[in-house]
């Protein structure tokens, strides 16, 4: 019985001390994100999913040490890209995140060996979830980094709401008259909402679950009828 104990043992120090040598093995190509890998392997090349860093950093697909397929890249001066590649060049639709005079600004398009070749005018927002919302309104009200929630009921203020609450991706919380939102956020932002209401004849109370993304820079209003 101690003879297949250690035995047993011994196959799990081999099995596991080999993986860590196979993982501390796997190579990435791209000598700016060559430093550091966690992910899939094959033939000692990062393979599959993966996330690879050194000066610059690198999440998604890889293929015999490439990124290949889709993934974000992050570049030392905040850059972005995110979107397809092949052979560890942007090839196909993605999108570039970059400042232009300390302005976020956003490229939309298609790139191919690593140079962006036609540009795509995307949507500036898009209802990603709209449950028990009657009606909704989006619209963009000016220049600035906001967006702002009003909420309505038989044309006025929606007095009934409680346990509001927002999961938004940047910024800081503010509030403009009845009006609630962010402020400071960074494009493209997310920001899913949250809450119970009255519906409009006062007579059940109902959940609202509203999530919406906006890729284009400014001030926006967000209008949620119930």
């Amino acid at each position: 019985m101690k003879k297949l104990i250690l035995l047993f043992m011994l196959f799990l120090f081999c099995y596991f001390n080999g993986n860590i040598i196979a993982q501390e093995s796997c190579k990435v190509l791209k000598p700016e994100i060559a430093e550091k890998y966690a992910g899939k392997c094959k033939n000692g090349l990062a393979h599959g999913k993966g996330i690879a860093e050194g000066k610059d950093k690198y999440e998604g697909s890889f293929k015999n040490g490439l990124p290949s397929g889709k993934g974000k890249y992050t570049w030392s001066n905040g850059e972005v890209y995110d979107g397809e590649w092949k052979d560890g060049k942007r090839e196909g639709k993605g999108k570039f995140y970059y400042k232009k005079d300390g302005v976020d600004s956003m490229r939309f398009g298609v790139w191919s060996d690593d140079l962006f070749v036609k540009r795509i005018i995307p949507a500036p927002y898009k209802v990603i979830k709209s449950m028990g919302v009657a009606r909704y309104s989006v619209r963009r009200i000016g220049e600035g980094q906001k967006v702002l929630y009003s909420f309505l009921q038989n044309g006025g203020i929606n007095s009934s709401i409680s346990n509001l609450h927002f999961v938004p991706s940047s910024g800081t919380a503010c509030e403009v008259g009845s009006k609630q939102g962010y402020e400071n956020i960074v494009f493209p932002f997310s920001c899913s909402v949250g809450y119970s209401s009255e519906n409009s004849f006062k007579s059940s109370v109902f959940q609202v679950d509203f999530e919406i993304e906006i890729t284009e820079p400014g001030v926006w209003e967000v209008i949620l009828n119930n």
